[in-house]
């Protein structure tokens, strides 16, 4: 018995320090190059589509690390694979803030999105072991929380630590306190008696062609991705530095808006599924009628930037996406609804790399946008002027348009 309840303590403190793992995922995911946009562009004296690509090289990397993760997990087990996601976070958590060399700089945040991309799956593998049934919804709600909090304090705690602290010395800090859990939970790994490896477990194509067989499928992976990507560009990569610049917000208000943008994103990911579920969980009418608010939202932005109309109502409009955008616990079920268990799975990798694929070539099209045409320089910063944000929201608005067609085309039926 107490060869049991050691056992047990010692999965519970394992699956915790991996839930801190991936809050420091989603801190580093948000914080770089959200929060840090302009420090950024004038210590590293480059333009904004080299400070984008910060962001962009964590999502590509995050995305296609999305399509072999759940075999990844099945066949070596979740703990295995949050200690070398662990590992890998760690090193470029504390590569990034060492370095002033772009490379360097490149190479830290491609290993922060692989490392970055292990947990989620991970920690829910470890969790269907160790809790019942009953309280499993619970604890991936608990899980999701933690990890969540790490994208709000990726903006204004952040921000407001800088005022005592550089952002190097932070980020130090924080891979310092990676590397204390990655080697604790290296040390209770031993103590614990891991599955043998399921050699049975393949990477296998087949699944893949069934999945993007289904032209519902494809339609719902469409607007998705357009959905997702237009918030969480603006969340992880461009809207602290747009508010600064078209609303004229001071660097500490944004970066309040921002986090209040995660705490909305957290909530509305259950508030959106209980409302839905009010609605007799008519599931793809819900993301119908997501796909006309983005669409709205999107106008509102781009209209005001058209006529030079500086207002702060545009982080209300911020906001609005973020709870929009929330809608995973709605994607997964229509997903396990429309395709055979067997697949189902794969379905949910397919549409998380899709997410983060979007984000990332988003990004990199946001630097370049922004660079048409010449910022404004007030002392050592560059602003943009709104010639140049009104390229970069009007991409995202015929994106909405086309998530709009995508959504209609969707079956009611689910």
């Amino acid at each position: 018995m107490n060869n049991k309840k050691f056992g047990l303590s010692i999965n519970i403190v394992l699956i915790f320090i991996g839930t801190m793992f991936y809050f420091f995922a989603n801190f580093h995911r948000i914080a770089v190059p959200g929060a840090i946009f302009d420090i950024l562009e004038q210590e590293l004296k480059v333009s904004a589509p080299f400070i984008t690509a910060f962001g962009a090289i964590f999502m590509y990397i995050y995305a296609i690390n999305q399509l072999i993760n759940g075999v990844l997990v099945d066949r070596y087990g979740g703990y295995r694979i949050m200690l070398g996601g662990g590992l890998v976070l760690t090193i470029g958590a504390l590569l990034f803030p060492l370095s002033s060399n772009l490379f360097l700089m490149y190479l830290s945040r491609g290993l922060i999105g692989l490392g970055s991309s292990t947990f989620y799956l991970s920690i829910i593998k470890e969790l269907r072991n160790l809790v019942s049934e009953k309280n499993f919804g619970m604890a991936i709600s608990v899980m999701l929380f933690i990890g969540y909090t790490g994208g709000i304090f990726a903006n204004a705690p952040f921000v407001f630590a800088m005022r005592f602290a550089g952002w190097r010395e932070i980020l130090i800090v924080l891979g310092v306190i990676l590397l204390i859990a990655s080697i604790i939970f290296a040390l209770l790994l031993k103590k614990t008696e891991l599955p043998k490896i399921n050699k049975n477990v393949k990477l296998r194509f087949l699944p893949f062609k069934l999945v993007l067989h289904k032209r519902h499928n494809r339609n719902l992976f469409s607007f998705a991705c357009c959905n997702f990507a237009i918030f969480y560009t603006i969340q992880t990569i461009i809207g602290k530095k747009f508010l600064e610049d078209f609303c004229l917000m001071p660097a500490h208000k944004a970066a309040l808006v921002l986090s209040g943008m995660a705490i909305i994103a957290a909530a509305f990911n259950i508030i959106n599924a209980y409302i839905c579920k009010l609605g007799h969980n008519h599931r793809v009418k819900f993301l119908k009628n997501a796909s006309v608010i983005t669409f709205g939202s999107l106008l509102i932005i781009c209209m005001a930037l058209l006529f030079n109309y500086r207002t702060n109502f545009v982080a209300v409009v911020f906001c609005i996406l973020a709870a929009n955008a929330s809608l995973t616990s709605i994607l997964v079920p229509v997903l396990h609804l429309t395709n055979r268990k067997m697949i189902s799975g794969t379905a949910v990798s397919i549409m998380n790399f899709c997410f983060f694929t979007m984000v990332g070539v988003l990004g990199t099209l946001t630097g370049f946008l922004l660079n048409m045409f010449e910022p404004v320089r007030i002392g050592n910063v560059a602003v943009y002027t709104n010639r140049s944000y009104l390229l970069v929201f009007g991409l995202f608005f015929f994106l909405s348009v086309f998530e709009m067609y995508k959504a209609m085309k969707m079956s009611n039926k689910y």
